[in-house]
């Protein structure tokens, strides 16, 4: 069931989304414990990439969304969230993740090792192996802000609810 608190969070990733460059999803995550934020993140290119002359490699190539992850040249805002907490010392165990959209199946994979025990996101997100639920089988409660992904009339491709 989503709170007040967690709208608090979900309406800070949309403050948050836009300060993302990338062309093609603006997405940001939230990790926060015992309510304190512990990181913040946006999706974007490593800083070592200038995506103004290299250009959406994902759009180049043709791929659509939720498939390849592994082509691009950045990270999901997740990945960015985990890897701050990893380079400060937080642990994430029993923490809940607020997301824009549905985590990706490695974003999934990594939720799930990191001992994050809830996920909350706005929008739905396309799953090449929707019979195989890594948030289920690694057992973290997955909730969707419903009034939120209308907001953005955005298609619910992945549901967990």
């Amino acid at each position: 069931m989503i709170t007040k608190e967690d709208k608090k969070y979900l309406k800070m990733l949309d403050r948050m989304e836009p300060k993302s460059p990338c062309k093609r999803a603006k997405i940001a995550a939230i990790i926060v414990k015992n309510g304190k934020i512990l990181v913040k993140a946006v999706n974007h290119p490593y800083k070592f990439y200038n995506l103004k002359k290299l250009g959406c490699l994902r759009t180049k190539l043709k791929i659509k969304s939720g498939t390849r992850r592994e082509v691009g040249c950045g990270l999901c805002a997740e990945q960015y969230a985990i890897a701050e907490a990893a380079r400060k010392g937080i642990a994430l165990k029993g923490a809940t993740i607020y997301i824009s959209k549905h985590p990706c199946r490695i974003c999934e994979g990594f939720i799930v090792e990191t001992g994050i025990k809830r996920v909350v996101y706005q929008e739905g997100y396309p799953d090449p192996v929707p019979s195989i639920d890594i948030l289920e089988g690694g057992k973290v409660k997955i909730e969707q802000d419903t009034e939120s992904a209308e907001i953005k009339k955005t298609p619910k491709s992945k549901l967990h609810t």
